[in-house]
């Protein structure tokens, strides 16, 4: 995916992630970034506000973070400089999805627009306006409601729940004053954990805070597929139960999409036809209650070699071998992989060395 331009300052992929807000949306990302892409040579990923860290706050928590304190720029495409604290002007979240979509005029490759349910008034416009394919190119959108702070409650647990905020407070002079739910300091307006996400995470010790100068990458970083697993069946049930849009719902997220995007995984809902092509290959997959249905599409035979297909349990972290043997399909030719999955289990795809495919199994009774 890098480019073969002889300009160097183009020689790389380019994904810049637009963030709503300036704290926990850009912390999370940029350390995520900078785990699995470091100083890569054909990606350049990076979040637009890009994180200012106080060195006292980073040095006060070395394992929820680590930065240098530094104030940085974000280059788009290499052409010029889109500094950190440049003001996003306009109507949330149409604003974002704008930005998003001005920076790929200007040699960014992949755009993304990061932003919450609150109580925006331009959710239609901001959908319309992503799907408008410019030069071949779409915004995407990872859209969060209640807030962020769903997605990274569904790395602890599967929860179906609609929060009314992710903080209690009230404003006082016009500064909200947050109650602190789950911790028991403001007992007579404690929701605990009814009304909102953070005292909810509070209440069952999953983290005290989001919205600090910290990162909360390092909370989910080794629960990240359970995650997406969570993340992707919170959006089949949804759909299960109403069919208004996203940005009326909630709960609802799909963030889990973009994760999935830079870490080289996605997942696929119960009864969804997978299909690959690339590399010469064109196959499909299909999980439903006998088990994984393997066709070959294309003219000619297809290998797949063994534990190419695999049964993963996200809370064990365990894998095992669904096929034991290599797979020689010709064309047209099925295979099922007989195989009955646990609530804690999916099928685990290595499609290729960059990419896994989680198949899940039916959650909706």
């Amino acid at each position: 995916m890098a480019r073969t331009s002889e300009n160097k300052r183009h020689s790389k992929y380019v994904i810049r992630i637009v963030c709503e807000g300036d704290k926990t949306e850009p912390l999370f990302f940029t350390d995520l970034c900078d785990q699995f892409y470091g100083d890569s040579k054909d990606f350049d990923v990076r979040t637009i506000p890009q994180p200012n860290i106080p060195v006292e706050d980073a040095e006060a928590d070395s394992s929820r973070g680590s930065y240098k304190g530094k104030k940085r720029k974000v280059k788009s495409g290499g052409q010029k400089d889109v500094a950190e604290d440049e003001v996003i002007t306009g109507v949330p979240p149409l604003k974002w999805v704008l930005y998003a979509r001005k920076i790929m005029s200007e040699g960014v490759d992949e755009s993304w627009a990061v932003y919450d349910k609150d109580e925006h008034p331009k959710h239609e416009e901001a959908m319309a306006e992503a799907n408008k394919i410019i030069d071949g190119k779409k915004v995407n959108i990872a859209f969060s409601s209640r807030s962020f702070e769903y997605y990274l409650l569904l790395h602890f647990e599967y929860l179906y729940y609609g929060f009314e905020a992710t903080e209690c407070g009230e404003r006082i002079k016009g500064k909200k004053q947050i109650y602190e739910c789950g911790t028991g300091k403001n007992p007579d307006k404690d929701c605990d954990g009814k009304k909102c996400i953070n005292g909810y995470a509070r209440k069952h010790g999953y983290w005290m805070e989001s919205k600090s100068s910290v990162s909360t990458f390092p909370l989910v970083k080794d629960k990240l597929l359970k995650g997406m697993i969570n993340a992707c069946r919170l959006r089949t049930e949804s759909d299960s139960k109403t069919d208004e849009p996203i940005y009326k719902r909630n709960p609802y997220t799909n963030v889990d999409i973009l994760v999935g995007r830079l870490i080289g995984k996605e997942t696929v809902s119960y009864g969804t036809t997978y299909t690959f092509r690339d590399y010469g290959s064109d196959w499909s997959v299909r999980l439903d209650e006998r088990g994984l249905n393997l066709t070959n599409n294309k003219n000619g035979s297809e290998i797949f070699q063994r534990g190419m297909f695999m049964i993963y349990d996200w809370e064990k972290n365990t894998r095992k071998e669904l096929n034991e043997k290599v797979l020689l399909l010709g064309s047209g030719e099925t295979d099922l992989l007989s195989c009955t999955l646990t609530d804690i289990q999916v099928i685990s795809i290595k499609v290729s060395h960059e990419k896994e495919v989680l198949l899940l199994p039916n959650f909706i009774i």
